[in-house]
């Protein structure tokens, strides 16, 4: 199987033309935590050919394919509320049970733009926003493991206020990896920081998926990253508040000492909001 994956990018990087269809597939479990300190860990697939790559969670693919339509939705609201039904009937009620997003992020990366994309959700609200690839710069160190059978190679960057640690198989020549991560010469199979926030390669094999666009992508509102970043943070720290505003605004001023997270790892992905 590596041998024919590996022949298999090869030749597709070989063909320049650019296609909508991935040439890989990859899973990944991503490793955080909550503020408590209890570990969390989502998974994330990777479809990706040599210029356009998409990173997300399937079940909320799903979820939301299913929903953007005005039939999927009103399926989607049944099945959540006979879900419901059927555990306060058993007394419990366990919100890992319900059919339901547990996390509303696409990462969407073009080659050919330079540019990365990001969209989520805030409460109700959907926002993306751009940024360049220029961003995350990388050191190649000479350090190697083995990863999933792959001879990889280290690389850090210090990126938008964390450490990261990660390691890229030059057998896979694709130039692209988990969440934002991207070009070094190879996949990046695993990202961690220090204090055990991560992402973990743990299925690669050969796809002709297609790459498609995020559903309901034109309901998306352009925002201000750091913003949606503050915007998030004072949602953790203040959920009952966020619940009970009416009408969120994203770009609306958050004092910045209410901005204070109990640990580096249960804090945002990104800490350079503050």
């Amino acid at each position: 199987m590596k041998r024919l994956l590996t022949s298999i990018i090869m030749c597709s990087v070989s063909i320049t033309a650019m296609a909508q269809t991935a040439d890989i597939e990859v899973s990944y479990n991503m490793r955080s935590f909550y503020a408590n300190g209890v570990e969390k860990n989502n998974k994330y697939h990777l479809l990706a050919n040599s210029t356009l790559s998409k990173f997300f969670n399937p079940q909320s693919e799903e979820i939301d394919s299913l929903t953007s339509t005005p039939e999927g939705l009103a399926n989607y609201k049944k099945t959540q509320e006979a879900a419901l039904q059927a555990m306060i009937g058993q007394g419990q009620i366990t919100m890992d049970k319900l059919p339901r997003k547990k996390v509303t992020d696409y990462v969407i990366k073009s080659t050919p733009d330079s540019t990365l994309t990001v969209y989520d959700m805030l409460l109700r609200d959907h926002v993306y926003y751009t940024e360049p690839f220029s961003e995350m710069v990388w050191e190649i160190g000479d350090s190697t493991k083995n990863v999933l059978g792959y001879e990889c190679i280290q690389a850090t960057t210090d990126y938008h206020g964390r450490v990261w640690t990660v390691w890229f198989t030059p057998e896979i020549p694709i130039q692209d990896g988990p969440w934002k991560f991207r070009g070094l010469p190879g996949l990046i199979l695993e990202a961690t920081t220090g204090d055990g926030i991560g992402f973990y390669a743990d299925g690669i094999e050969p796809s002709a998926k297609q790459i498609k666009n995020v559903y309901g992508s034109e309901k998306y509102e352009r925002q201000n990253r750091k913003d949606i970043l503050r915007a998030r943070r004072a949602m953790i720290d203040n959920p009952m508040g966020a619940l009970s505003a009416n009408g969120w605004q994203v770009g609306v001023k958050i004092d910045s000492n209410a901005l204070k997270p109990k640990s580096g790892s249960s804090d945002l992905i990104e800490t350079d909001y503050r």
